[in-house]
């Protein structure tokens, strides 16, 4: 940290940023439930592949509805701390929709999957608020280093927390387990607020940004050219990020005969892969920058894509696991970098509201797009090389350099 920082300051963004990074250790519990677990429930239940279908790609596009909205709900929060505060809090507390809807006589599955529906509409609002209020934790310079140590801990908590709430949701008999699950969930989440509670926003400019209408505010962002370009970027690379979301599991189960606990290992592995990653990341990007190993994170995916296609035996699965957690630490700590870099003027909130909105629409768009190119007849191996260049090739935008009027 400069010199010239006053003292009391830094000692405020130190605390901050110790506090954001255990925060992130108590989210775990929501994510492992929500992300993993709730889609093998839906399969359990007889979900059918139409409904799955709906599962992943409508959760994909409640996020994007629900980026654009929170634009409307930052503006109308009396403060920041309370904006993010209580959507988190009633993320954590939709849970229990999920084990409400084990109860139901008939119809479970879809049931379970609206709740997970309403569940991600309020997530999304979750992450433009966070977002938002992410610089005002630390300092610019340091957002590496917060980031980082996000991801470290956050890692660490996915490899150990996930075969732990394993064992509560095989333990306990259905729908007993998923309510034990989800009361841990939401303790969790209580713990996140109290920790939220603790962090002091750093001062906030004297001039606060001009209000206007989201059309205006994304006329702004589009004749920003960097921030346009950017879009662009998250775009294309969140598309090839995405698209090999079916060809994984089918690589690993179809192909390769993976087990519940080989694939366990699979994940385990990407998880300390990518912690290892967010302890050095901060020195990497004061040596090379955010632009260069985001375009390296997406290479190693891209490479990650490539030794499965390859991969005739489970072990070789693992390797591929390990490269892709390191280049996904790389490409997700710098990706909210290049944010903050291309951001307009007076406009970031606007800009985090539209970024996340074009990562959501990828989300749910690409894996529909890889689904439909299998069902022509595209094989799994194919498929995978076609992710590696996709990969390569869209990360590799972010290497245009800016010029110097864009940069004054």
């Amino acid at each position: 940290m400069a010199a010239s920082i006053d003292p009391a300051l830094a000692r405020q963004t130190r605390r901050n940023e110790r506090l954001f990074i255990l925060q992130v250790m108590w989210v775990m519990p929501f994510v492992v439930i929500q992300q993993q677990y709730v889609p093998v429930l839906a399969t359990r239940l007889g979900a059918s592949p139409l409904l799955l279908g709906v599962l992943t790609s409508g959760s994909a596009l409640a996020l994007t509805i629900a980026s654009v909205l929170a634009r409307g709900y930052l503006q109308r929060a009396p403060n920041a701390m309370r904006a993010l505060i209580a959507p988190v809090f009633l993320s954590r507390l939709s849970l229990l929709l999920i084990p409400l809807a084990l109860l139901l006589p008939g119809y479970r599955a879809e049931a379970l999957v609206a709740a997970a529906l309403a569940i991600n509409l309020i997530i999304g609002v979750v992450q433009v608020t966070f977002f938002a209020f992410l610089p005002k934790v630390t300092l610019a310079e340091r957002i590496a280093v917060l980031m980082g140590g996000r991801w470290t801990a956050f890692g660490l908590a996915m490899a150990i927390g996930t075969p732990a709430m394993a064992l509560i949701l095989d333990r306990l008999d259905m729908p007993a387990n998923y309510f034990a699950a989800c009361g841990v969930a939401i303790v969790a989440g209580i713990v996140e607020i109290f920790i939220f509670g603790a962090v002091k926003p750093l001062p906030a400019p004297a001039t606060p940004p001009a209000r206007q209408s989201a059309a205006g505010d994304l006329r702004d962002i589009l004749k920003y050219a960097p921030a346009a370009r950017y879009l662009l970027v998250t775009l294309l690379t969140q598309l090839a990020l995405n698209a090999p979301a079916p060809l994984i599991p089918l690589k690993l189960v179809r192909e390769l005969g993976a087990g519940d606990t080989d694939y366990g290992w699979y994940i385990t592995v990407y998880w300390l892969a990518l912690a290892a990653m967010g302890a050095v990341i901060p020195r990497l990007v004061r040596q090379f920058g955010n632009q260069r190993l985001f375009a390296l994170g997406g290479a190693g995916i891209g490479v990650q894509m490539l030794v499965l296609a390859l991969a005739q035996d489970l072990p070789l699965t693992w390797v591929a696991g390990a490269i892709g957690g390191l280049a996904s630490g790389l490409f997700q700590v710098t990706a909210f970098g290049l944010v903050l870099e291309n951001a307009p003027p007076d406009r970031y909130e606007s800009f985090i509201s539209a970024q996340l909105s074009v990562s959501s629409f990828a989300i749910f768009a690409a894996p529909l797009l890889m689904s439909g190119l299998l069902s022509a007849g595209l094989s799994v191996g194919a498929g995978l090389i076609v992710c590696a260049g996709g990969n390569v090739l869209a990360s590799t935008l972010s290497l245009r350099r800016r010029s110097a009027r864009e940069r004054a």
